[in-house]
C-alpha cells in the first residue's frame, strides 16, 4: 500500500511539473504574439523592434548632421503638450527645414522663426516677439517667415523647404512659432512654440 501511494504522489508530482513547464511556455509565447513559428526545432525566432540599424550606425529619423552644423526645436502647444518637430542644417549656402506635426487641427499653418527665444504660454507665445529679420533687412518676406503646411484632418503634416534668407547660426536660441492661418500673417493665433537650440 505504500509503495503505491508513493507512486500515485510521484505520479502527481510530474503532471504538475508537466503541467507547469507548459504553463510557462504559454506565458512565454504570449509575451510575443506576433512571432511566426520556426521550423526549426528548439528554436524560436527572434522578436526585432523598433529601427534597426548595423553596427557603428546611428539612429536618426530626422537626418541631422553634425551639431555645429545643425539645430532643432521641439513644438509645445499652450497645454503643454509636444506636437510637433522640425530640424535645420546648413547645406552650403542654404539651410535645409524638415518638419512634422502631429495632434494639431487640420487645415493650413504657417511656421515662422520669432525675434526673441521665449515661449511663454501665458502669454499665447506673444513672449517670442515678432518674426526675425536678419542682416538689417526691413522688407518681406522676413527672414524667419518659413512654409506654409497643411495639417491633414488625422491631425499630421510633414514637410520639407530650403532657404538661404539665414544661417543656422543666425536662428540658435530664436523662437519657432507654429500659427493658425485663419487669423493671416504674423496675427495668426500662435499655437505651439519652440525654442532652437544646437542639436546634440
Amino acid at each position: 500500500m505504500t509503495v503505491r501511494s508513493t507512486n500515485r504522489a510521484s505520479s502527481v508530482r510530474v503532471i504538475a511539473a508537466v503541467a507547469a513547464a507548459g504553463g510557462v511556455a504559454l506565458a512565454l509565447s504570449a509575451c510575443t504574439p506576433n512571432e511566426h513559428p520556426s521550423d526549426v526545432p528548439g528554436t524560436t525566432p527572434a522578436v526585432v523592434t523598433g529601427d534597426q540599424v548595423a553596427p557603428g550606425e546611428v539612429v536618426n529619423e530626422d537626418h541631422i548632421p553634425d551639431a555645429a552644423n545643425s539645430a532643432s526645436a521641439t513644438l509645445t502647444n499652450k497645454e503643454g503638450n509636444n506636437v510637433g518637430f522640425v530640424s535645420f542644417s546648413q547645406d552650403g549656402s542654404a539651410v535645409k527645414v524638415a518638419a512634422r506635426v502631429t495632434g494639431v487641427k487640420p487645415g493650413e499653418h504657417g511656421l515662422h522663426i520669432h525675434s526673441v527665444g521665449k515661449c511663454e504660454a501665458d502669454t499665447n507665445f506673444t513672449s517670442a516677439g515678432g518674426h526675425l529679420q536678419v542682416n538689417g533687412r526691413t522688407e518681406k518676406p522676413e527672414s524667419g517667415d518659413l512654409m506654409t503646411m497643411n495639417v491633414l484632418k488625422d491631425g499630421t503634416a510633414t514637410a520639407s523647404y530650403t532657404t538661404d534668407a539665414f544661417t543656422v547660426e543666425q536662428i540658435r536660441g530664436k523662437a519657432l512659432i507654429l500659427h493658425d492661418l485663419a487669423g493671416g500673417g504674423d496675427e495668426a493665433p500662435r499655437l505651439a512654440c519652440g525654442v532652437l537650440r544646437q542639436t546634440s
